[in-house]
């Protein structure tokens, strides 16, 4: 009996501190964020690494679909990510500590001004000698790998997908499937602008419509390969040939010298500091200030796994419950 209540003192104690240094830290940081945060300003938050090292490698993740498009609701906020790469590209450049940066890459492509918006202001960094890495993660196409060549280096897992180089424009032709159904499309439109509707799904595009759209595809797909050329140092002719939207494994992207190696984060790392020629570092990500909103959230998700561990708490105590262990 004795154990029994020990143990129960015990637990409570230990899960009772842990939620009230949660609950205080997330008190501050909503006092922070209200105030202005009265104590020492920290930019940058440890991840791995040399922790004792005065030397920093910034992290910047670019991950899925790249879309400028910024939709917020009360409870749901999403971030600009161009936004978001400008205060990282202006962390790097200000903070002498920050030697060397690292992207990591898992994105599939995305909307082709918000890729090449990031990958010229990735390209500030390389203006100011801090060099930059790139790891690609699961895939690393289309836009994904445009933003890839802002780096010095591009390494990818062994497992990665590389590659579809090229611009595409998609629509949809319901004309018929319309009509089967009996809906009628009503688009009014200056005689004077025939092609304002060129992308409806309601009538067929007109050869010249096509030919319009082809050329605008055709001068994105050009400065593709600008970029990749550029980056990679790849001959034109023998670029355009693997530039046809096909995907490569990694170890055929290093072959085709689209990529200079194949590892993991660690790996990435050792290249960074040799690009920056310093012996250690520690690997760092700018510290995100969080909204009210964003903090409400934490506290309440606080609240929900404290009730949560209670409830199961209790019925352990009683005996009506165990603790499972699984791979």
């Amino acid at each position: 009996m004795f154990s029994k209540f020990r143990l129960t003192f015990v637990v409570l104690f230990y899960v009772f501190s842990v939620i009230q240094a949660s609950y205080s830290q997330g008190l501050l940081d909503l006092i922070g964020t209200l105030t202005g945060d009265p104590g020492k300003k920290v930019e940058v938050s440890y991840i791995e690494g040399d922790k004792e090292s005065k030397n920093e490698i910034l992290l910047i993740k670019i991950h899925g679909v790249i879309s400028e498009s910024e939709e917020e609701s009360f409870m749901d906020v999403k971030k600009d990510i161009i936004e978001s790469i400008k205060k990282d590209v202006k962390l790097a450049l200000k903070r002498d500590k920050i030697k060397a940066i690292l992207i990591e890459v898992n994105s599939p492509g995305g909307e082709v001004t918000t890729c090449d918006v990031i990958y010229h202001h990735l390209s500030k960094i390389k203006s100011e000698k801090k060099p930059i890495v790139c790891l690609i993660g699961t895939i690393g196409a289309s836009g994904g790998y445009y933003i890839a060549c802002a780096a010095d280096r591009i390494l990818a897992h062994p497992t990665s997908i590389i590659g579809s180089i090229g611009v595409l424009m998609q629509g949809l032709n319901m004309e018929k499937l319309a009509s089967l159904i009996g809906i009628k499309d009503v688009t009014i439109k200056s005689e004077r602008t025939p092609k304002k509707d060129i992308l409806s799904p309601f009538r067929e595009m007109t050869p010249e419509e096509r030919s319009m759209l082809t050329k605008i595809i055709d001068s994105m797909y050009d400065r593709f390969l600008d970029i990749v050329e550029k980056a990679r140092g790849l001959d034109r002719k023998a670029l355009e040939k693997l530039a046809d939207g096909s995907i490569f494994t990694s170890s055929q992207a290093l072959e085709k010298k689209l990529i200079d190696q194949i590892g993991y984060r660690e790996d990435a790392f050792e290249q960074a500091m040799e690009l920056a020629k310093i012996s250690s570092a520690k690997l760092v990500k700018r510290k995100v200030k969080k909204n009210v909103i964003e903090l409400f959230s934490e506290l309440a998700e606080m609240n929900s796994n404290l009730k949560y561990f209670l409830t199961m708490f209790e019925k352990y105590s009683n005996g009506k419950a165990g603790f499972n262990f699984s791979y």
